[in-house]
């Protein structure tokens, strides 16, 4: 009887729907969505979302989005987010910030805070931290930490930490991990090991990395390579390659020409760089100047130091100059030096 009853009421749903009942459209398109048809789910929300529904521009926003329509599914999270829907809001805020338009993505996700949406007070706390704005980002860090977002608790963390408070920063870290987001334990071991307790430092990554966080095995494998633990470090370090973490790749890379497998390592290294490792890059260079390629260790020099990574650009340059080219060599040298200052400004 159920079953009849559902097929009854989608008929004249549909009916509804045909005969132009905007409301009729979106259920429709959820009824479709939930079926598995796509296809008449997206033409069911677009009619709906051109109708004026502004969660249904959200939905059909979103299945452009799946099957790759990247360009129009943003027009309509434009839309939605017009029209002061909380989702599209955010959502829009997100393809802003992939595309490295920070300021549109920090308007919408303030947009979408202030209707209360927690995702995106994480999010703007997150940007406001990262552009340096630690007074506001901890405003909207704590009203979603305080609402039980984890990853607010984390970010909330952060600007303490750098603020001197590290006793409320490890605070909030642990309520995070017990509320099961393991990521904070890399900050918490992170916070161990400035302190000068490993042991500490040890516990928390080994807590992260059984959990299966990918930073967290990378980072104790890093912690028991430097202590000398070599294979153990290295078992850690193949899990965390499994997953794709570059960093880990980039030490199996370590461990191999330290026991003299350079093939070995620049397999790894070049599985790194594929990966968008840096360090990798430069460690390529070391591999290719060992051999005494040096037009392959100028061109992995470069490509590092393109990047604005420091080493890749003092390697560089100190090339350079070994083949008289100089000028070129200090610019590099120049670069360098004002990266560092930058760096150094930011701390």
């Amino acid at each position: 009887m159920p079953g009849r009853l559902k097929k009854f009421d989608e008929f004249f749903q549909r009916k509804a729907a045909e005969g132009g009942n905007v409301v009729a459209m979106a259920r429709m398109g959820l009824a479709m969505r939930e079926r598995g048809e796509p296809a008449e789910a997206e033409s069911w929300y677009r009619k709906a979302a051109m109708g004026g529904d502004r969660v249904s521009m959200t939905a059909l926003a979103h299945l452009l989005s799946e099957r790759g329509a990247r360009d129009e599914a943003e027009r309509w999270y434009h839309e939605a987010a017009l029209a002061g829907e909380q989702h599209g809001m955010q959502h829009l805020a997100k393809a802003y910030e992939r595309r490295g338009k920070r300021e549109d993505a920090r308007h919408w996700y303030g947009e979408a805070a202030r209707t209360g949406d927690l995702p995106s007070m994480a999010a703007l706390g997150r940007l406001l931290r990262e552009d340096g704005n630690g007074e506001e980002a901890e405003s909207w860090l704590r009203q979603a930490a305080e609402a039980g977002f984890t990853g607010a608790m984390i970010d909330l963390g952060i600007v303490l930490r750098d603020r001197g408070q590290t006793a409320e920063a490890a605070r909030w870290w642990r309520s995070a991990v017990q509320a099961g987001d393991l990521a904070a334990t890399c900050q918490l071991g992170r916070q161990a090991e400035r302190l000068g307790r490993p042991s500490d430092a040890e516990s928390w990554y080994r807590q992260g990395a059984k959990g299966g966080h990918v930073e967290a095995i990378t980072r104790l494998g890093l912690l028991l390579h430097r202590r000398g633990d070599v294979e153990e470090a290295e078992n850690w370090y193949l899990d965390a390659a499994e997953h794709g973490d570059p960093a880990a790749m980039t030490n199996l890379g370590v461990l191999a020409r330290n026991r003299g497998d350079e093939g070995e390592a620049a397999a790894w290294y070049r599985k790194a760089a594929e990966h968008g490792s840096i360090p990798a890059l430069t460690n390529l260079g070391h591999l290719a100047e060992h051999r005494e390629d040096l037009s392959a260790a100028e061109q992995w020099f470069r490509r590092a130091a393109e990047t604005g990574d420091v080493q890749g650009m003092l390697s560089l340059a100190r090339m350079l100059r070994a083949r008289g080219a100089a000028h070129e060599a200090e610019l590099w040298l120049a670069r360098a030096e004002t990266v560092q200052d930058e760096r150094e400004h930011q701390h």
